[in-house]
């Protein structure tokens, strides 16, 4: 089986000069852990996770608290209000570049291999260089019960 097909194609995508407070409200009105980061023709350019809004104190951001997510249930203006204090941030300035991507062709066990060994939670999927979808190990653990 090969990342192509069991990739999710629906992408919710930044651009360089996307704000970090729209990422972070993406992130929790699609519910997913991360967001690639484009150029308009598609280009990958990084991507943003849950762990680089949380960790990107270098780039002037504020600590959030590690159940950010959780406070959405309790508060969406609480949570804006911390990502604001990032005065002004963009995705170019905390996105993590370059992004740890996969071919569509790769195989769901080098996906695997890759997620292990990189310490990483899903990978944008790209086929001659432009962005088609993202896999998740979410997306492994279906896959593998699919194949039972």
């Amino acid at each position: 089986m090969r990342a192509k097909e069991i990739m999710t194609k629906q992408l919710v995508t930044a651009k360089p000069e996307t704000s970090v407070t729209e990422i972070a409200q993406m992130m929790m009105e699609h519910r997913i852990s991360a967001v690639p980061v484009i150029t308009p023709d598609q280009r990958l350019l990084g991507i943003i996770s849950e762990t680089d809004l949380l960790q990107r104190r270098e780039a002037g951001m504020e600590r959030l608290p590690r159940s950010w997510w959780l406070a959405l249930f309790n508060s969406k203006d609480r949570l804006t209000k911390s990502v604001d204090k990032t005065e002004g941030n963009l995705a170019k300035n905390i996105m993590t570049t370059p992004a740890i991507s996969v071919d569509q062709e790769a195989t769901i066990e080098d996906v695997a291999r890759l997620f292990l060994t990189r310490k990483i939670n899903q990978a944008p999927v790209v086929h001659r260089g432009k962005l088609v979808g993202i896999v998740s190990r979410g997306d492994l653990v279906s896959a593998v019960a699919r194949s039972d």
